[in-house]
């Protein structure tokens, strides 16, 4: 311990120096020394790191604001080569810190951090010294294994700071801001046990009997004092004692709100249903959206198991009771779960659940901007990164509403819906519910507009096969063709940078590898033998019967197949893998779905292993158990990997005519 304490002046130097602004940074902020609750100026100069030259340039604040951290935006603005953005610190800020990217999206291509240096700077009060928060959040900042700091700032080659200094600014804190400790009990644990080893024990019980000792101790201190002598102390009677005070002091708190919703999971049947009702009134979710807190996960679990119940037993009322009591994602969560699944996988007719489905539409129109996505995220994104979640989560979920009013016959529905999207979005979604659309406009003669919704389409690579024949017929009934070909018409229809960017992005997964030669039965009878491929290029599709995506993706499939059915130098086989060869199962697929020259290979370990059904999708994919998966061989080495399914039948379709023709094209 004394190593620790006696910190040289020098390096006691070298702190106090990156306690304050950031030296040769290409972001620079006014007033340098930042006051909490006053506005700041930004001015980022990309020159010089990794983005410059970018186009598109968003700011990410975290501050530290009463021991917690939040999250935000910062607009910038282009003014020649520097991009300005201002930003209010909030009044109890003790620590601000930006991140720059390229785009808005979760996982942009490029950020900028400062180098790994970070762009950090200390918050001061009115009067010049440091706000509460500042010394301890700039340690764990610096020290991200602790837990305590800003997720995911930092790249992979962060160097964290010494025990030394993070101890350091522990001592800062607490001699500065002692009266302040029951907000960061977690992080005194933390550094205690990071520094002190078994011998911390004492220390941090020494500090919570000092709390619990405070007046107006709040039930989140005491959560947090019960967690302390339960796991560290392992003293289980005075964690229950606490436990008991906790519920005495607070009967419609967090806690007693985690103890009754858990509870109710037990219940079966109407004593569930009761149970439930008197929840949300001694506990209203619309409290916990005010101020969110992590025990709140029994609102999210008790509003899904509840709203499925009452889908899955036809109790519509009941459900449409509870909906506005529900947030943008406790919504989509429960229509993936509800309706969803109805209309892709029961046979359920879509009339007696169209209403309800409309229900949660009107819902998620009112619940979009709510930031729920940021919030039940643990912060993880920031309000405009949430709100870009929310959005695409409507749109996609309006499509698929589109899809159940189509069925149910409710044609001037789906048109109302589909057109509550900008024209722009509209078709980026759910191909299913563009087949919906283009089909109820046929249906009230309105067929100019649904051809021109039918080139929409296929321009944002989101065509079922159904969509993709009615195009055809509508390019075959044109007086003047554009091109030559229905294929190149369709080409046409992408400008040549969308189609490069999309080629650019197939390119990064292109490989030159060798894979084992192998001999497989073919369900059609008879054995395929891969060295027999000669020139020709191949396109493996892993699949199996129990893989939803799998089976939802050999649609695209059979596009692709059928775009080269005349190509005798390009073939196509799917290897049946991890799964038995089910000859009846498999026939029935195909009959059901009309698919046509689509051979079916049996994945079998050539050495005679038992129960070895996956013997040539490891020997391609080592490391992983993934499907669907996609193989394109060429000569003799495999060129091309790729894994999932995005959910569009003609993208896919693309992907792989994109891949195939790069690949013909190879000097």
């Amino acid at each position: 311990m004394k190593r620790i304490v006696c910190i040289s002046i020098v390096y006691l130097l070298v702190i106090a120096t990156a306690f304050g602004q950031q030296k040769d940074s290409r972001l620079e902020v006014e007033p340098q020394k930042p006051v909490a609750g006053c506005v700041i100026n930004l001015a980022y100069n990309p020159k010089g790191g990794p983005l410059e030259g970018k186009h598109d340039i968003v700011g990410i604040v975290y501050t530290y604001d009463c021991y917690k951290w939040t999250i935000g935006d910062v607009v910038l603005k282009r003014e020649g080569d520097i991009w300005k953005g201002t930003y209010t610190l909030p009044e109890n800020c003790g620590f601000v810190a930006f991140k720059f990217q390229s785009t808005l999206t979760i996982k942009p291509d490029t950020t900028d951090n400062n180098d790994d240096q970070g762009f950090f700077y200390s918050v001061r009060k009115h009067a010049g010294n440091f706000m509460p928060g500042t010394h301890l959040a700039w340690g764990i900042t610096r020290m991200p294994s602790l837990g305590f700091g800003i997720p995911s700032y930092f790249n992979g080659s962060y160097k964290e700071i010494s025990d030394e200094a993070i101890y350091f600014r522990l001592q800062k804190e607490t001699s500065n801001y002692g009266a302040y400790g029951k907000h960061y009990i977690g992080v005194l644990r933390a550094i205690m046990k990071r520094i002190q080893g078994e011998h911390y024990l004492d220390n941090v019980k020494r500090f919570i009997e000092a709390v619990q000792g405070q007046p107006q101790v709040s039930e989140d201190e005491y959560i947090l004092i019960s967690d302390v002598y339960r796991k560290d102390l392992k003293d289980k009677i005075k964690a229950d004692s606490i436990d008991r005070l906790i519920l005495n002091r607070f009967p419609f708190g967090k806690t007693a709100c985690r103890v009754q919703g858990l509870a109710i999971n037990s219940l079966q049947g109407e004593e569930r249903a009761n149970a439930f009702d008197k929840f949300r009134k001694d506990f209203p979710v619309t409290e916990w959206y005010k101020n969110p807190y992590p025990q709140g996960f029994v609102y999210r679990n008790l509003y899904s198991c509840m709203g499925a119940d009452y889908y899955k037993n036809g109790e519509y009322e009941k459900l449409a009771e509870v909906l506005p009591e529900m947030n943008m994602v406790m919504l989509c969560n429960l229509f993936h779960k509800t309706a969803e699944y109805s209309i892709r996988k029961l046979p359920t007719p879509a009339k007696t659940y169209v209403d309800i489905t409309k229900k949660f539409i009107d819902q998620m129109l009112l619940k979009v901007n709510d930031n729920s996505y940021s919030y039940m995220q643990d912060n993880k994104y920031t309000p405009m990164q949430a709100g870009i979640f929310a959005r695409l989560n409507l749109r996609y979920n309006i499509a698929v509403y589109a899809q159940i009013a189509g069925k149910a016959g409710r044609y001037k529905d789906v048109v109302n819906v589909m057109e509550l999207l900008d024209e722009k979005e509209r078709y980026r979604s759910y191909p299913h519910g563009n087949e919906a659309y283009i089909e109820s406009l046929e249906k009230l003669g309105q067929k100019k507009r649904a051809a021109s919704a039918m080139i929409e389409c296929a321009k944002a690579s989101k065509m079922t096969p159904h969509i993709y024949k009615k195009l055809e017929a509508y390019y075959g009934s044109l007086r003047k063709k554009p091109a030559t070909t229905f294929e190149e018409w369709l080409t046409s229809l992408k400008s040549e940078e969308e189609v490069e960017k999309i080629k650019e992005k197939l390119r990064a997964k292109m490989v030159n590898e060798p894979y084992e030669p192998f001999v497989l039965e073919s369900h059609n009878g008879g054995i395929v033998n891969s060295k027999d491929f000669g020139n020709a290029i191949v396109v493996i599709d892993f699949w199996a019967l129990w893989c939803g995506p799998c089976i939802a993706a050999l649609d695209g499939m059979q596009m692709a197949v059928n775009h080269y059915k005349e190509d005798s130098n390009v073939k196509f086989y799917f290897i049946m893998t991890q799964d038995l060869p089910k000859k009846d199962k498999i026939n029935a697929l195909w009959k059901r779905s009309n698919f046509e020259n689509m051979e079916v290979l049996y994945d079998v370990d050539q050495t005679g292993k038992k129960n070895s059904r996956n013997a040539v999708y490891k020997s391609m994919f080592a490391g992983t158990s993934g499907i669907p998966q996609k193989a394109i061989l060429k000569n003799g080495r495999i060129r091309y990997r790729s894994e999932g399914y995005a959910g569009s039948p003609s993208a896919l379709m693309d992907e792989i005519i994109y891949v195939v023709e790069m690949l013909r094209n190879e000097k």
